[in-house]
């Protein structure tokens, strides 16, 4: 069905992201060169929903065309990339501004684990409403034309109000196509605060083993969805991850994710870290995600502390990580941990921050590894509130090491 929304103008909410002439221009030069056009997917999605941000990404798909016509047509107006023939798409970057541009799929399969490993079957004259079908949920099975009617044959709009995740058509079917569907199902629901409906929640359950066949790293990019993006509530990712099992399946039968709450101003990567320090502290396979080195040290130094494990072990270059994970432990319950590594940030980590350098020690007559060992002494001497980091206490302590146990 078409719905042409009351008072509504075309791209009133795209313009502070895509300039509307672009959208235009574009729509413009495919239907003179034989095409129909429309907006399909996340952008149509977004504003369909009140407070939504304004969609910075335009799909567009386009009927009547075969794919190099596209990019001929396409090719004056800036720079055309044909790698995603294979699927039936192509990007083009025009005013500045990156578009993709396919025709209608009338059939998928998944083939192996990489986002690429597809069997895409396309057809430029199968009706919109054949390539909507293939889509994953309904609230991203909507499509508008160029005239700026909403298409909807999947009641998406209703979904939208009834803030609901629902598969297209059988959602068994839909996760067998791509299992990754699962997880963009709880990404979403946490994302815009949904439920997800039964029947679509209990082929998540029956489905779980094909999330085998789902690549680390396409499993990590929901999460950071899901951790950054809309409501990014944690507690409601975690419950969504229970109530699936979902979070055990993929990441262990220990996996205990905590809930945390972050201010609305922390950076994305901050929240991105933090969350993945709360969910992995107190257990859960994180390699599964594989997350990146600066998220996974993270990690381990909370772990470790968490643990009861001495702050000033971890040398000077855990210091850019140890404030955050002081904040996350503070979050989740482990207030003496934190406050340890508080205190430590304001003592020495490593030799380079003593007082008194290897000169000072081969003068009291120290060699070699003795150097090492001696420096280590002293570091911990202070954490544990022998002696401050002053030249002649640390001096004194090591003339008096047989007399006083460091």
């Amino acid at each position: 069905m078409k719905l042409l929304l009351e008072n509504w103008r075309r791209f009133t909410s795209l313009n502070e992201a895509i300039n509307p002439a672009t959208i235009e221009k574009i729509e413009a030069a495919l239907t003179q060169g034989g095409g129909e056009t429309y907006i399909v997917g996340g952008a149509v999605r977004d504003e369909m929903m009140p407070g939504a941000p304004s969609p910075k990404d335009i799909d567009f798909l386009v009927r009547k065309l075969p794919l190099y016509n596209i990019a001929s047509i396409l090719a004056p107006m800036g720079s055309v990339k044909e790698v995603g023939r294979a699927f039936g798409v192509v990007t083009a970057v025009i005013d500045g501004e990156e578009f993709d541009f396919a025709i209608p799929r009338t059939a998928e399969l998944k083939t192996g684990k990489k986002h690429t490993d597809f069997n895409v079957t396309t057809d430029p004259n199968a009706p919109i409403e054949a390539d909507l079908g293939r889509r994953d949920f309904t609230i991203n099975a909507l499509a508008k034309d160029s005239e700026g009617n909403v298409i909807d044959h999947y009641g998406g709009l209703q979904d939208i109000q009834d803030r609901v995740i629902r598969a297209v058509g059988d959602p068994h079917h839909r996760f067998s196509e791509d299992p990754l569907r699962m997880l963009r199902a709880l990404q979403f629901a946490t994302r815009f605060d949904f439920n997800i409906e039964p029947n679509t929640a209990d082929a998540i359950r029956s489905n779980l083993d094909k999330l085998n066949t789902v690549a680390a790293e396409r499993i990590f990019l929901e999460f950071e969805k899901a951790w950054t993006k809309g409501a990014a509530n944690s507690n409601r990712l975690i419950s969504l991850l229970g109530e699936t099992g979902v979070g055990t399946h993929i990441f262990g039968k220990d996996f205990n994710p905590r809930e945390i709450n972050l201010p609305q101003a922390q950076e994305t990567n901050q929240k991105i870290v933090s969350n993945a320090i709360a969910f992995f502290v107190d257990g859960g396979n994180y390699a599964a995600m594989k997350p990146t080195n600066e998220i996974i040290k993270h990690i381990e130094l909370a772990k470790q502390a968490a643990s009861g494990q001495e702050v000033y072990i971890y040398g000077a270059d855990s210091r850019v990580q140890l404030p955050l994970v002081s904040m996350v432990l503070n979050q989740i319950g482990y207030t003496e941990a934190s406050e340890k590594i508080e205190k430590a940030l304001n003592l020495p980590l490593a030799p380079k921050e003593l007082a008194i350098g290897g000169r000072e020690l081969m003068q009291l007559g120290l060699k070699g590894p003795e150097i090492g060992q001696a420096q280590k002494q002293l570091i911990q001497a202070i954490h544990n509130n022998i002696v401050d980091n002053e030249a002649e206490q640390l001096l004194d302590l090591l003339r008096n090491a047989d007399e006083t146990p460091i």
